[in-house]
């Protein structure tokens, strides 16, 4: 089973929000965050804000379900979201 390898946090960074697809979006503490493994989308941190409202810190990463980098090293390109 291959690593799991996360971006570093930020130093504000309590929690990450993973979006999947277009509306699905999960948020776990920085703590939890193994339970994203095997799931694929978009990987951000942030924190929680009045205990529900989730602002994000830094910019967005593609999550592939066990790293945010590429065979190369290099961090994931953001597929674009197609309409259905």
């Amino acid at each position: 089973m291959p690593e799991l390898t996360f971006p570093k946090s930020p130093r504000k960074a309590t929690h990450i929000r993973l979006t999947v697809g277009k509306y699905k979006k999960a948020i776990v503490t920085l703590k939890d965050r193994d339970t994203l493994q095997g799931v694929s989308g978009i990987y951000q941190h942030g924190f929680l804000e009045a205990k529900r409202i989730f602002k994000p810190i830094d910019e967005p990463h593609y999550w592939n379900g066990y790293s945010y980098l590429d065979d190369n090293g290099k961090p994931n390109e953001i597929p674009r979201l197609t309409e259905v």
